[in-house]
C-alpha cells in the first residue's frame, strides 16, 4: 500500500483496518481522555485529614526519552500526509508516591507527574508539534530490579503548522495552532545502577482540537522509546498501608450542569458559533471512588441553526435536540472524571447520522456542591465539541 494518496483499492483494502483503529483509538479515550488532565497539586500536595501524622514522603525522578515511529491512518483522507517516521524527544518530572494519601494505596502506589514532549514530523506540511501533559504512570508489575507500567495523560499541544485556507491547504490533521494531547504508553524499565534506570517502551500521542476549529481529523502517533531514568532522593520511604475506607453516604443526590461550547461550520477559516447544553441528572454512589449516574441533556445549538440556515434554506428543520445519558465518575479528592454516553431520542436535523455520542470529562470540585467542568463530546473517535461549564450538586 502507498503512503501516498489514497487511491480506490486500498480504500477498500483498509476499510476495516479503519474501523479496527477508530474502535482501538475510543476504547483508549473511553479510559484515559481528559481522565488526566488535572492540576498537578490537586492530587500531589491535596492534604488528607485522616492521614497518620508519621506518613511516608514523597520522591522524585527525572526521565529522558527518545522516540522514533509512524503516523497511524485512522481515515481516509490523511494518506497524503503518511510520508515519514516522525521522530521526538521528551523529557518528564515524576513523583513518586508511597501511602501519603488513602487514594494513593489504592491506584497501587502511582508515579503522577509532567512532561515537555516535541515531535518532527519530517514533513513541511504537518511541521513540529510540542506538548506540556500531566500523567499517571499506574504499576502493573513492580520488582526489585524491574517494574512494568501503563502511563495515561493529557495536556496542551502546540503546532508550528496548523491549517491554513491559502498557506496550508493540505494540512487535514491539524486544524489550529493549539490543540489537545492524549498520551499513552506501556513501560518496561530495568535497573542499572542505585541512581539510574534504562527503559522500553511503545506510546501514541494523540493530538486533536475538539472540533473547535476545522478541519480537524486529528493525528495518531505511535512510537518507540528508549529511556534513561535518574533517581532524585537518595533514601526511599515504605510504603504505608491504610484500612480500607467505605462509603458513609450511599443516597441519590442530584445534579444539574449547564454549559457552552463553540463550534466552527463549514471547512475551516468559518465564524464560530455558540452551543447551549443542560443536563440534568440523578448520581448514585457505588464507593469512596465511584459514581453512577443517569439523566438528559437539552441542547440550544446556534451554530447548528446556523448551518441548517446555510445548506437547506428551504427545509429549516429544529436546531434544538435532546438526549438521555449514562455514565460513570471517576472521585480521587477533589478531581473526579467522567465517561458518559448518551442517545438522541429528539434530533431533527442531523449533520452525523448516528444517535450514539461519548462524553469524557474533568471536574474540579471548588465547593461541596459546586464543580468547575470540562469535557469533549464524540461521536466514535470523530471530536463534535468541548464543553465547558459549572455542576450545581442539588
Amino acid at each position: 500500500m502507498s503512503f501516498g494518496k489514497v487511491k480506490i483499492s486500498d480504500t477498500k483494502f483498509t476499510n476495516r483496518y479503519f474501523v479496527d483503529v477508530q474502535l482501538s483509538i475510543q476504547l483508549a479515550k473511553i479510559i484515559f481522555y481528559l481522565a488526566l488532565l488535572l492540576p498537578f497539586n490537586v492530587l500531589a500536595q491535596e492534604k488528607d485529614n485522616t492521614a497518620p501524622i508519621d506518613s511516608p514522603g514523597y520522591t522524585s525522578q527525572l526521565e529522558i526519552s527518545a522516540y522514533k515511529g509512524y503516523i497511524m491512518m485512522h481515515g481516509e483522507g490523511i494518506g497524503h500526509l503518511i510520508k515519514s517516521h516522525p521522530h521526538g524527544f521528551r523529557v518528564s518530572y515524576l513523583r513518586n508516591t508511597y501511602g501519603q494519601r488513602y487514594w494513593e494505596q489504592a491506584f497501587g502506589y502511582p508515579d503522577v507527574g509532567f512532561s515537555f514532549c516535541y515531535q518532527d514530523y519530517l514533513n513541511p506540511v504537518l511541521g513540529q508539534s510540542m506538548a506540556v501533559e500531566t500523567f499517571l504512570n499506574l504499576y502493573l508489575y513492580r520488582g526489585k530490579l524491574s517494574s512494568l507500567t501503563g502511563a495515561l495523560g493529557t495536556g496542551i499541544a502546540y503546532h508550528t503548522h496548523p491549517h491554513d485556507q491559502k498557506d496550508n491547504n493540505s494540512n487535514v490533521a491539524l486544524g489550529s495552532s493549539f490543540s489537545f494531547a492524549l498520551y499513552t504508553a506501556l513501560k518496561y524499565q530495568l535497573r542499572i545502577t542505585d541512581y539510574l534506570s534504562g527503559g522500553i517502551f511503545i506510546h501514541m500521542d494523540h493530538f486533536s482540537n475538539g472540533g473547535i476549529r476545522k478541519p480537524n481529523s486529528g493525528i495518531n502517533i505511535v512510537q518507540t522509546d528508549l529511556s534513561l531514568k535518574f533517581d532524585l532522593h537518595a533514601e526511599k520511604p515504605e510504603f504505608k498501608r491504610w484500612s480500607k475506607q467505605s462509603l458513609s453516604d450511599r443516597s441519590l443526590y442530584f445534579t444539574l450542569l449547564p454549559s457552552f461550547s463553540f463550534k466552527e461550520i463549514g471547512r475551516g477559516g468559518g465564524v464560530m458559533h455558540p452551543c447551549y447544553n443542560l443536563n440534568l441528572a440523578v448520581n448514585k454512589p457505588l464507593s469512596v471512588f465511584s459514581t453512577i449516574n443517569l439523566g438528559m441533556d437539552g441542547y440550544y445549538d446556534i451554530a447548528m441553526k446556523k448551518w441548517i440556515v446555510e445548506e437547506n434554506s428551504e427545509n429549516q428543520a429544529d436546531f434544538k435536540s435532546a438526549a438521555v445519558t449514562l455514565g460513570h465518575q471517576l472521585m480521587i479528592g477533589k478531581v473526579s472524571f467522567l465517561t458518559q454516553f448518551g442517545y438522541y431520542f429528539y434530533r431533527p436535523y442531523r449533520r452525523i447520522s448516528s444517535d450514539l455520542y461519548q462524553r469524557y470529562g474533568l471536574r474540579v470540585h471548588v465547593h461541596p456542591h459546586i464543580a468547575a467542568s470540562a469535557s469533549m463530546k464524540t461521536f466514535l473517535g470523530k471530536a463534535e465539541q468541548v464543553e465547558w461549564g459549572l455542576l450545581f450538586s442539588l
